[in-house]
């Protein structure tokens, strides 16, 4: 069954059941069950504010810090789990895919949406932490609606990208690994946009050429946006600027166009590749 929007809307019953298996699947590996999607980002949390801030003494312009880093750590997560699982899920479901006819495309999607429910309750304990540590929530957070299904969507053109090239290639989860652990130090996780700007504009790079353009080129970056935009609710208590708006939902857009278009070029030629 040929992967298009159609075929998809008409199977969407056999989406929410595998999303809701994953769930399942996830939560009967742990002891705590769904009570660990909660306490999973808490001891993430911790781990990053004792090292950045304890060990080595930064983050003093970003207090509370908990909050800051849990703003950008929580889709960060959402984003590496499910490109990393969406590598490996058409060929771990290679007999089911050879045996019914469906849209496989519903595979790389039950990752995403799963991750995005794990995303949620991690979302509880940042919530709980901005209250505990009295940051200014009013009017800014009517963005987050905007900016969680601008994340669904960043997210889910990267999976369906990233899961018909790990159908063909056996080795990608394991690069996929190291990608995203750079992906993690050169996005502003464990420092803000601002200190990127900072440098940069201090000269940092000598006589570098067109240094002063990298801080617009780093704002290129989805996540550096998205992460921006949770802080600024959630952190700062402000609006993200519009010009920033605009720049993710175009990004967004761009790449759940292209991560649809590969997936349905590649559809059913991967099966000889499982």
């Amino acid at each position: 069954m040929i992967s298009n929007w159609s075929n998809l809307v008409a199977r969407r019953d056999l989406l929410r059941e595998l999303t809701l298996a994953e769930l399942r699947s996830q939560s009967q590996e742990t002891r705590l069950g769904w009570l660990f999607w909660l306490v999973d980002p808490l001891i993430m949390m911790l781990i990053y504010w004792g090292v950045v801030v304890g060990l080595f003494g930064r983050g003093e312009q970003y207090t509370p810090y908990p909050v800051f880093i849990l703003c950008a750590m929580l889709p960060w997560k959402h984003f590496t789990s499910s490109v990393i699982a969406s590598a490996k899920v058409l060929r771990s479901r290679d007999a089911l895919i050879k045996s019914i006819p469906f849209p496989t495309i519903v595979l790389p999607l039950t990752i995403v949406l799963a991750g995005f429910s794990n995303f949620l309750f991690g979302s509880v304990v940042l919530f709980g932490t901005a209250i505990a540590f009295d940051r200014p929530l009013g009017i800014s957070l009517v963005q987050l609606p905007a900016l969680m299904l601008l994340q669904l969507v960043v997210v889910g053109g990267f999976s369906l990208g990233v899961a018909c090239f790990g159908a063909l290639i056996r080795d990608l989860t394991g690069f996929l690994g190291h990608l995203t652990r750079i992906g993690f130090y050169l996005s502003p996780c464990l420092y803000g946009v601002d200190m990127v700007k900072d440098r940069f504009a201090s000269g940092s790079l000598g006589g570098f050429p067109f240094s002063e353009w990298i801080p617009t080129i780093y704002m290129l970056n989805p996540f550096a946006i998205l992460f921006t935009g949770y802080r600024e609710a959630l952190f700062y208590g402000r609006m993200l600027e519009p010009e920033l708006w605009a720049l993710l939902v175009t990004e967004a857009v761009i790449l759940l166009f292209g991560g649809w278009r590969l997936y349905q070029y590649f559809d059913r030629r991967v099966i000889k590749f499982l």
